[in-house]
């Protein structure tokens, strides 16, 4: 499992094999390292990198590194940057999201992990207020693209192989705080954030919905599966508070 952590100071990535309980270093130091993704291929870890407390303007690096630990290169840099992720093998294609400087279009480009940029594959106009989550299917043929803070869930399935579009209507459920494919290309696991609490949903391809968690006292969840869809590695959120008496001050 691969997971950011602020441990050190500044964020880090570390990845821990589900059988262990301690986690190993990937990529720390002064720099600020988030977001790591794996290529398609599994050889390498994507993850995007900035001086810590840089401004939000200031440009991003995405960065590779062998999973079998070795030196960081970079592949590119971006500005105003949504998400980026990789279908899997034995598809290849590499996929970053970036909205336009006034926030009314999102670009989807291609990357290739060891030779930067490709093509811009789709151009969407958008609400410069609204923001979204991007994530390729495993096949790299559909695009799926999600509103935040909506009052019910839709998914545009946008097609990046010459097919038709469509879009997903999840009823009844509010405010996507996650997507991600299935790894059968079959569905999404998604995150549904409601006041008092959070729901992680499996929903197919045609809108039905499955909860698979709710946790107690957590408003956001979503779930990561493993390559082999044998693992969900799920986020939840818990506060602990304390209420103390003072007497005699």
């Amino acid at each position: 499992m691969l997971f950011v952590s602020q441990r050190n100071g500044a964020l880090g990535i570390f990845k821990q094999p589900i059988s262990q309980d301690t986690a190993e270093p990937v990529m720390t130091g002064p720099q600020d390292a988030w977001g790591p993704r794996l290529s398609a291929d599994g050889a390498w870890i994507l993850y995007l990198e900035s001086p810590k407390g840089a401004a939000p303007s200031a440009p991003v690096r995405v960065m590779r590194i062998p999973v079998s630990a070795g030196v960081p290169q970079l592949v590119f840099e971006t500005r105003n940057l949504s998400t980026y992720n990789c279908a899997r093998a034995p598809a290849s294609l590499c996929v970053i999201s970036e909205e336009s400087p006034d926030g009314k279009q999102l670009t989807v480009t291609e990357f290739d992990p060891g030779k930067g940029r490709g093509n811009v594959l789709r151009t969407i106009q958008k609400d410069p207020t609204a923001y979204f989550r991007g994530r390729i299917s495993p096949d790299g043929a559909i695009y799926a693209l999600s509103r935040m803070e909506e009052q019910e869930i839709h998914i545009r399935l946008l097609s990046l192989a010459g097919g038709a579009d469509r879009e997903v209507t999840v009823k009844g459920w509010p405010n996507l705080t996650g997507i991600e494919w299935s790894t059968d290309g079959k569905g999404f696991y998604c995150g549904s954030e409601m006041p008092l609490r959070g729901a992680l949903l499996y929903v197919d391809l045609k809108g039905n919905a499955v909860v698979l968690w709710q946790p107690e006292g957590s408003s956001a969840t979503w779930g990561v599966p493993s390559p082999d869809g044998r693992y969900l590695a799920i986020r939840g959120t818990v506060h602990n508070r304390n209420v103390w008496l003072l007497e005699g001050f």
